[in-house]
């Protein structure tokens, strides 16, 4: 079964049919005009809820952002706290979402604003920090031998392995020494690292993250 997973923490919460909702991600190819099973999770420590529905794109666009109306609603179940359950977890944790069972949540008291009333105008601007890392990485890539090649393709292959074991997101890619402390994208300078230590350590120096 294909998915619309989408996660929010400052949209409001999906509650019954008509509600409408933004996300970054376009309808696939095809999509377009289809009603899809939808995981709405909706974040705002400590809650951490899923709204389990089906969605259409209503064609409309904010922005960036496009806009899904529901078509058909099942219900609203705490996830508890549950961080293995997120917008980029495996099939197979979507999956799990879909036929879980959970606490159902009284749905009396909350609605869902209209995606005009709480969009952030250029929420996406974040991405810019993303192209500049892109741009460090061009910057600072040596020329690499064919041997230097197969270990860096070995080190993002054992990332990639790594999460897919667990099935979400453990695993970074870090530069031991940071990008923005002129650090290379050399395979002497990356390691497989959790990513919980890989975002405590950002861009301080390895001694500096652990001193």
């Amino acid at each position: 079964m294909r998915f619309r997973v989408i996660q929010s923490n400052d949209r409001g919460l999906l509650t019954k049919v008509g509600d409408r909702t933004y996300a970054r991600r376009k309808p696939a190819k095809g999509e377009e005009q289809l009603e899809l099973p939808t995981l709405f999770i909706w974040v705002k420590k400590p809650q951490r809820l899923l709204a389990r529905c089906w969605t259409r794109w209503t064609g409309e666009v904010l922005e960036k952002d496009f806009v899904y109306e529901v078509t058909r609603f099942r219900e609203v179940i705490d996830l508890q706290g549950q961080t293995c359950f997120h917008q980029w977890c495996s099939h197979q944790l979507r999956q799990e979402m879909w036929t879980m069972s959970g606490e159902v949540v009284d749905l009396s008291q909350l609605s869902c604003p209209d995606p005009e009333a709480v969009y952030e105008a250029n929420r996406n601007k974040g991405g810019s920090g993303l192209q500049r890392r892109k741009a460090r990485i061009i910057a600072q890539s040596p020329a690499l031998s064919e041997e230097e090649k197969e270990r860096l393709n070995q080190i993002y292959g054992l990332r990639d392995s790594l999460n897919q074991a667990e099935g979400r997101i453990s695993y970074h890619v870090d530069h031991i020494q940071p990008l923005a402390a002129g650090g290379l994208h050399h395979p002497d300078n990356l390691r497989v690292l959790a990513a919980f230590e890989n975002m405590r350590k950002g861009a301080k120096l390895p001694d500096a993250a652990t001193g």
